[in-house]
């Protein structure tokens, strides 16, 4: 559903680091050009291979990017949260999106479309200079779960990936359900569960419900992921 609102320079715009060489009214005139979007669980944003000819803004809610194989596989690209952006890569010559974007429940996002992203960055040059710093970033988040994804034992796989989402979501509670983790990291559901238990026995974290995992001490954790990686 599509909507008009009053607050989204203040949610979509504001939080992200991207838009601070904008004035207020820089950040109205953009967003009042963007589409509001509110999405239910499991609805799809995006498509693989969809038209790479727009920037995502998370204004509340989670969104999963993702991809299928060939024999329908799925991999976890990452998982978006408030303030987090997607699609600032094409900027600089992708044409088409390579993944897609689905709602992990209720979610909100804005739609900003390259055009005028590019004609921002023709006004002020730093925007472009920190679409760069962000796209390292991204690139250096990356390399760093494929060192994740290449540590063979299952326990020390999830404490690193304990690690590396505290880091990127910047908190010490972790939102997600075993079968997103499983996707993300591919061990199977059922091992994550047996590790994720070992490491609150351990003390490392804490579990709250099926959904919520809280990292207790970091160093345990990293003493998981480093003796066996």
């Amino acid at each position: 559903m599509e909507l008009k609102c009053n607050f989204c320079s203040k949610l979509c715009t504001s939080k992200i680091p991207l838009f601070e060489p904008l004035s207020l009214e820089e950040q109205k005139e953009l967003i009042s050009k963007a589409r509001h979007l509110d999405y239910k669980r499991g609805e799809t944003i995006f498509y693989d291979n969809d038209p790479a000819d727009k920037i995502l803004v998370i204004r509340y809610g989670k969104v999963k990017v993702n991809r299928y194989s060939l024999e329908g596989k799925e991999s976890v690209l990452d998982i978006l949260t408030e303030g987090d952006i997607y699609g600032e890569q094409n900027i600089f010559g992708g044409t088409d999106f390579d993944a897609n974007a689905v709602a992990l429940g209720k979610c909100g996002v804005c739609l900003i479309s390259l055009t005028d992203i590019q004609e921002l960055i023709l006004k002020k040059p730093e925007i472009g200079v920190k679409l760069l710093n962000a796209v390292g970033q991204k690139l250096s988040a990356a390399n760093e779960l494929v060192q994740l994804l290449s540590v063979n034992d299952a326990k020390a796989r999830v404490a690193g990936f304990l690690l590396f989402r505290s880091s990127r979501i910047k908190g010490e509670t972790i939102e997600l359900t075993r079968d997103d983790i499983s996707a993300y990291i591919n061990v199977r559901r059922e091992t994550i569960s047996r590790k994720l238990g070992e490491l609150r026995r351990d003390g490392a974290i804490e579990l709250e419900g099926n959904r919520r995992i809280r990292v207790k001490n970091r160093d345990m954790l990293r003493d998981s992921f480093e003796n066996e990686a």
